[in-house]
This record gives C-alpha cells, sequence and structure tokens, in this order.
C-alpha cells in the first residue's frame, strides 16, 4: 500500500506545531491560520492525530514488560571488548542489537509512527478521545493553545474581538453559556487598559473565553492583555507564571475555574493586572 506524501502546507503546519520554524515563518503560518478556514481545519486535525498518538505511546509506556523479555536482557552475556593487534586489518562493525536496545528501538519507531496520527484526526476514534480530552490533557496542551491564540490575535487591529466592548451584556452571556464559568468585566483603566470586545475558542478541547484589553499609555501603548478563563484545573491546582517566546502568562485558580493574564514579555506590571483582575472578574 502507498502512503500517500504530505503536502506542502501540511509540512508547514506540521513543524509549526512542533515550534521548529523560523519567527518570519511563524508569523506567516500565523497570519495564514486567521485568514484561511481550511488551514485552520487541517492544523486542528494535526493537532488531533498528535494527541492521539501520543496518548497511544503513554498508554503503552504503561503496559508491563513480558517476563520472557525480562528473563531474556537479564540472561543475555556481557558484549566482549574487541581488541586489534598492531598491523591488524581494522575488523568490520557488525551490530546486534541486545534486549535493551531492541526495546529502545521499538520505543522510538512507535514515536515517530505516531507523527502520521494526524492522517487519522478526522476519524471516529479519534473524536471519541476528544470527548474525554479534559480530564487527561496536560498543562503544557492547554496552555500552548491560549498563548498560540493570543499570539493570533493580539496582532489584529479591526478584527481583534468577537464581540465588542460596546455589547457587555452579550459578551457576559455569550462567554457564560458556552464556558460555564461565572465572571465579571474588570475595569482596568487604573492600569492604563481599555476594554476592547471578547473571543471564544477551545484549549486542550475546552471551551475557554477571552477578554481583551488594550493599553493606552506607557511604553507599551497600544499593546493588547487578554484575561482568559477555563474550566480546565491545571496539575494540583497551582498558579502559573511562564514566559514562552515573547508572551508572558500569569494564573490563579478558583474551586470552579482557572483565569489567566495573557501579554507580551515585555510587560512588567502581569503580576499587578493579574491581582487587580482577581479581585474584580
Amino acid at each position: 500500500m502507498t502512503i500517500p506524501q504530505p503536502s506542502p502546507l501540511e509540512l508547514r503546519l506540521s513543524a509549526f506545531a512542533d515550534v521548529q520554524t523560523s519567527d518570519e515563518e511563524r508569523h506567516d503560518i500565523e497570519e495564514l491560520l486567521v485568514n484561511d478556514p481550511q488551514a485552520r481545519s487541517l492544523h486542528d486535525a494535526l493537532k488531533r492525530g498528535a494527541d492521539l498518538g501520543r496518548r497511544a505511546f503513554d498508554d503503552m509506556l504503561k503496559e508491563p514488560v513480558p517476563l520472557d523479555l525480562v528473563r531474556t536482557i537479564k540472561n543475555a552475556p556481557l558484549p566482549r571488548r574487541a581488541i586489534r593487534l598492531p598491523q591488524a586489518p581494522r575488523p568490520t562493525l557488525s551490530f546486534k542489537p541486545s534486549g535493551l536496545q531492541a526495546i529502545a528501538a521499538c520505543a522510538l519507531v512507535f514515536v515517530l509512527g505516531g507523527g502520521i496520527g494526524y492522517m487519522i484526526g478526522g476519524n471516529g476514534a479519534a473524536a471519541q478521545f476528544s470527548a474525554f480530552s479534559m480530564p487527561g490533557v496536560s498543562s503544557r496542551d492547554w496552555l500552548d493553545d491560549i498563548i498560540a491564540h493570543y499570539r493570533l490575535y493580539a496582532r489584529q487591529t479591526n478584527h481583534l474581538a468577537e464581540i465588542p466592548a460596546e455589547r457587555p451584556a452579550d459578551i457576559l452571556e455569550w462567554l457564560t453559556t458556552n464556558t460555564g464559568v461565572g465572571f465579571r468585566i474588570p475595569d482596568l483603566s487604573d492600569s492604563g487598559l481599555t476594554f476592547e470586545g471578547a473571543r471564544l475558542f477551545a484549549a486542550g478541547g475546552t471551551p475557554v473565553g477571552q477578554l481583551l484589553y488594550r493599553r493606552t499609555d506607557g511604553d507599551g501603548d497600544g499593546d493588547v492583555i487578554a484575561i482568559s478563563f477555563t474550566k480546565i484545573r491545571p496539575e494540583g491546582n497551582r498558579s502559573i507564571e511562564e514566559i514562552r517566546n515573547d508572551t508572558s502568562l500569569v494564573s490563579w485558580a478558583t474551586p470552579l475555574a482557572t483565569y489567566m493574564v495573557v501579554g507580551p514579555s515585555s510587560a512588567a506590571d502581569l503580576d499587578d493586572i493579574a491581582a487587580k483582575a482577581a479581585g474584580l472578574i
């Protein structure tokens, strides 16, 4: 059976998902995802396939090693050290893998095979996994999604928000209904931030509400600061403070939800903004 070769777009999106692109290429792909629905659909399929392959590999690692294989490894003779006599011709290398090497090789092949998981990203099995994605999603997965969406829209001028700030009642009803998280729209004008509107997207397969603000004073004039909230719980219900490339994130958790402030890494007041928002939201 001939395996179809990935298209140039699939290769670009795969490298983007694996964080293996230059800054210029990354910006180009982010712009493409904003404007091209087909590219966004393919990107989502790639992520679903990668998640499916990762979960399958994690499940494989939990399987016990067969007793016969353990005995074979334990009883395998130690390799002899080769000795080369003076003037003797160099010996040809002959590789015979040991039991441990065979296990490592199998694991490596399985990981590489997970890379084609995107080919089944749209089928029924992937849908079954996505229906149960929230309990098993790792912190890095959903935080990557939130940061990627922030970076995708923070550079927008005419399309920053889906619902503008002039419709607060619609924003409250829309985001509360879809995320299941109660909130208020905090007034952060004391921090030099003007509310611009709201968006709704998915991270780790779970809805996320996002309130968008634009800085109107100081050195970061024009920067976008986002407050996001979701039902996803970080491991151990811990707060998170991270800087990834040019983006910073500060989070806090309540018994019902996780909230986070996302902004450019140059913003030195994200902790203060998060503290104010936590008391107002």
